[in-house]
């Protein structure tokens, strides 16, 4: 057992994801290093020795595959994580084929998830390591024992001649042995035995002397006794001895394993007179082996195999299958499973997972056939006839549905939770395990981003649309570092007063080649990578430093950016702040647009980053109002200056009288909580006059101005200010 805390090295390029795990994992009480890349990553793990690395896939000057290499070469006990994005799930998926014991996603925005993790690899290293030293220490005793023998069996053959007339001298010599010890004649009688052995197999020696071992022991055992004389004779004609294991159901009925020994005695010729053997007894040994193996390959909370079992039982059902064996592996992932942590607590929701394990086995051909792979993710296993296709699979996915909107009990809470189901089948979505539960985990998350509460089986189309992420991704990391991202800016006016008050900041992907790739084509995948943060954080750089620029020629102008959800934590106002020092902007002129459904996500955390950002002197607007969680609760106690109305309100005003009716309520109410009121997506005549007529004050629209980069959108000021006289 360590007399230190536990030894954790993070390799990983991204010095905030570094931070972030280092502050966690050091609160956490473990002992922290880190590295920014593969290679300083190696030179630190051989200074320090960690228990546990924790490795990122994609990383400059060494990536986490050779680190991984290294490390498997090097010191193959110690336990891998990959911590890389969803992206990557395929490299993902090779590095644990590769020897990672484990992966977690990135961002890692629930630290729970990899203190889990961390400590479920080290607990599991722990185990092997005793594992190792139980197997260490068997051989020894066996070694020792073997050696305690042969020195008996040495002085008896020693002693044969001196002694040939004083059997009673020899009988007290065994006798006095601890492990039962019998002697038999060459043809297989019994001619002595000392207490510990009449007593293992339930006679008197009386009863054993002069019988065979076909009288004494069950027929199946006899055998297997026998066959180890056999084998004495063959391996080894000096009779230096042979030792074999065997399971004996002693006289009192309890099951144990034995080592049995046995070599020959010769007499005073030199010729052989009989056998002599001794039973070593490993019954606790190897109880502790198979409880260390149970340990390795079984889920601690509900008892199913795990990821390493479920792997097992796939190989084991090809092997027996054959080259027709046909398998449907079915993913289920819980829906709305952090609801019920979050909201009534873990011990609530482990009771939940045990609940949900117990009626997947159930329902499952086999209890083995289900596995917890980690979280709320199981696996059901359905062996299909050769013939077999995914009908049977999707069918099975019916009966579970119909099973889950049965309530669970958990804790005394009445729950309810359907699973989200992805389907492969075997040989046709993969010949092998790893292959097999890509594609269905694959299948599960599409089921997710289509509603969830649903099953999908996998095709190809689907892992097509993987890669195609997977090259968006790779190509976001790469506009990044050649700065393809610029952003545009479309104004905002205020249509009483005939003047331009501001704009908003939009990114845009301008490619080496000229195009521009629509922002719904690469903002979902910034965002489910969390590469929107780095993204965020270059266009509040920019539009802070050009802002100010216009500030310094056309005069004072307030811009608006646009907050992601990623972007939306505590650190926040630090990085506004950076930003804001950089261009040397006046906080007065920022304004940060969140989106109702970020905000409300976590309201006590909302609620002190938007009072930080408030005393900052930096206004907030909430953008696309109207379509999230819209709530006077939050109107009236955030700090908030402005609500944007969003454009599918204003499309069809004053045409369609439900929207007509919408926003005219929604100014109404902005006025008399005395908020701003801004209206996007104002591009006719029409639109114009019912805002101004509703006493709208401030629009954004292409009636205007489509998003200008900034040549185009200073060139709009400047004409918007000869033309107005004013901006």
């Amino acid at each position: 057992m360590l007399q230190r805390p536990p030894r954790i090295l993070t390799i990983d390029d991204d010095i905030n994801v570094r931070s972030n795990l280092v502050a966690y994992l050091e609160d956490s009480g473990f002992e922290v290093f880190e590295a920014e890349n593969g290679r300083r990553g190696l030179e630190v793990f051989a200074e320090h020795a960690p228990d546990l690395v924790l490795v990122d896939l994609r990383m400059p000057v060494m990536g986490g595959m050779e680190v991984l290499e290294h490390l498997r070469a090097e010191a193959p006990d110690v336990p891998v994580i990959v911590v890389s994005g969803v992206g990557v799930l395929e490299e993902a998926v090779e590095a644990l084929r590769h020897g990672a014991w484990d992966y977690v996603t990135k961002p890692v925005t629930d630290m729970r998830v990899l203190e889990h993790a961390v400590n479920k690899a080290l607990e599991r290293a722990r185990l092997l390591e005793e594992r190792k030293r139980y197997r260490e220490h068997l051989e020894q005793e066996v070694q020792e024992r073997t050696r305690e023998l042969r020195e008996i069996n040495e002085r008896l053959v020693e002693y044969q001649a001196l002694l040939q007339e004083k059997n009673q001298f020899l009988e007290a010599l065994v006798e006095g042995m601890p492990n039962p010890v019998f002697y038999k004649t060459l043809e297989g009688n019994y001619i002595g035995c000392n207490r510990a052995f009449s007593k293992l197999i339930g006679r008197t020696p009386e009863d054993i002397v002069g019988r065979s071992v076909h009288e004494i022991l069950p027929q199946e055992l006899a055998c297997r006794v026998d066959e180890s004389t056999r084998r004495l004779d063959s391996a080894d004609d000096d009779g230096a001895g042979y030792s074999c294991m065997i399971d004996l159901r002693d006289a009192d009925g309890e099951d144990r394993v034995l080592v049995l020994y046995k070599s020959y005695f010769r007499d005073r010729t030199g010729q052989r007179a009989g056998e002599v053997g001794t039973f070593l007894d490993v019954t606790e040994l190897k109880r502790k082996e198979a409880q260390i193996v149970h340990q390795a390959t079984h889920d601690e909370l509900t008892g199913l195999p795990n990821r390493v079992g479920l792997r097992q039982r796939m190989e084991d059902h090809a092997r027996a299958g054959g080259p027709a064996a046909r398998l449907a592996v079915l993913y289920l992932d819980m829906d709305n499973f952090k609801t019920v942590n979050d909201s009534l607590g873990h011990a609530v929701g482990d009771e939940l997972l045990r609940a949900v394990a117990g009626r997947l086995v159930g329902m499952a051909p086999r209890r083995e056939m289900v596995a917890r792979l980690g979280g709320d993710e199981f696996v059901m296993l359905l062996p299909l006839s050769p013939d077999g296709n995914g009908e049977a699979a999707e069918a099975e996915s019916t009966r579970i549905h119909e099973a889950f909107s049965r309530p669970f009990n958990a804790a005394d809470h009445e729950l309810y939770v359907m699973p989200s189901i992805g389907i492969s089948v075997s040989p046709d979505d993969g010949r092998d395990p790893a292959t097999l539960l890509k594609n269905a985990e694959i299948a599960m998350y599409r089921a997710k981003e289509q509603g969830g509460a649903r099953f999908l089986r996998f095709t190809q189309a689907m892992n097509d649309d993987v890669t195609r992420r997977l090259a968006i991704e790779k190509s976001i990391r790469k506009g990044l570092e050649n700065d393809e991202f610029v952003v545009f800016y479309q104004p905002r006016v205020d249509i009483m007063a005939g003047q331009v008050t501001g704009m908003e900041a939009l990114v845009r992907w301008a490619r080496p080649d000229g195009t521009l790739v629509p922002p719904l084509e690469f903002i979902p995948v910034a965002e489910d990578t969390g590469l929107v943060v780095a993204l965020g954080e270059r266009v509040l750089r920019d539009a802070c430093i050009q802002t100010r620029r216009w500030t310094d020629e056309l005069g004072p102008l307030r811009i608006a950016v646009n907050i992601s959800a990623r972007q939306f934590q505590p650190d926040l106002l630090d990085r506004v702040e950076a930003a804001l020092a950089e261009s040397g902007l006046p906080p007065s002129q920022l304004e940060l647009e969140i989106t109702e459904t970020t905000m409300m996500r976590d309201l006590p955390t909302s609620v002190a980053i938007l009072e930080r950002l408030a005393e900052r002197g930096i206004s907030i607007a909430i953008d696309d109002f109207g379509t999230g969680h819209s709530s006077l609760y939050y109107l009236k106690n955030f700090p908030i200056d402005t609500i944007k109305i969003d454009r599918s309100f204003v499309r069809d005003v004053p045409g369609d009288e439900g929207d007509a009716t919408i926003v005219s309520t929604i100014v109404t109410m902005g006025r008399n909580l005395s908020l701003n009121v801004v209206a996007e997506g104002v591009e006719t005549d029409d639109q114009l006059d019912f805002l101004r007529a509703h006493g709208c004050r401030e629009v954004q629209g292409y009636y205007y101005s489509k998003p200008l980069p900034v040549n185009g959108f200073e060139k709009w000021m400047r004409e918007a200010l000869a033309v107005g006289g004013k901006k």
